[in-house]
């Protein structure tokens, strides 16, 4: 009944990739998502090339002279701080931005879902609808006959027999 999107960019698969990193690297179709998984390293390389630089910096500023240097390594850690900060924030945004991009892509499936449960709702209604004229059909029976059983006593004998022993 419904019909799944064939679509190239699907985040689904790109959480149901093989583990291998070399292949996807190839993907020229972009079907999975590398980014996430290569997060880390990502994370890893930034931070290390903020450290090079730093200190590269630093000692570059032993050249200029050895006070300049001095205060160039002294304040080399505070900034290297700073740097990974700076980093680690971006990254951070870029998972979340991730994140809401794989609940969006869940949403958008969302319409697709209510039509089937709108369909599946509607056929609960029209049984309910059969049911319940089943019953009112039943009740408009059980009125017209009633005067009948009332003048046989058919009723009263049957409530008596439904009745449990202990209360005859």
């Amino acid at each position: 009944m419904t019909k799944k999107r064939n679509s190239s960019w699907n985040l689904t698969s790109a959480y149901n990739a093989p583990p291998s990193l070399v292949p996807n690297l190839a993907d020229w179709r972009f079907e999975h998502y590398l980014t996430m998984r290569l997060l880390p390293l990502f994370y890893l390389l930034l931070v290390a090339g903020a450290a090079v630089a730093v200190f590269g910096i630093a000692a570059a500023c032993f050249w200029i002279s050895t006070p300049i240097g001095l205060i160039a390594l002294a304040v080399s850690p505070l900034l290297l701080l700073v740097i990974v900060a700076v980093v680690r924030a971006a990254l951070e945004y870029l998972i979340m931005a991730h994140r809401i991009m794989r609940i969006i892509e869940r949403m958008d499936a969302l319409p697709e879902q209510v039509r089937d449960l709108s369909y599946r709702v509607d056929g609960i209604t029209r049984q309910v609808d059969r049911l319940t004229d089943n019953v009112q059909d039943i009740h408009q029976d059980l009125m017209h006959v009633r005067p009948l059983l009332r003048s046989a006593g058919l009723p009263a004998r049957l409530l008596a027999f439904l009745k449990t022993p202990g209360d005859r």
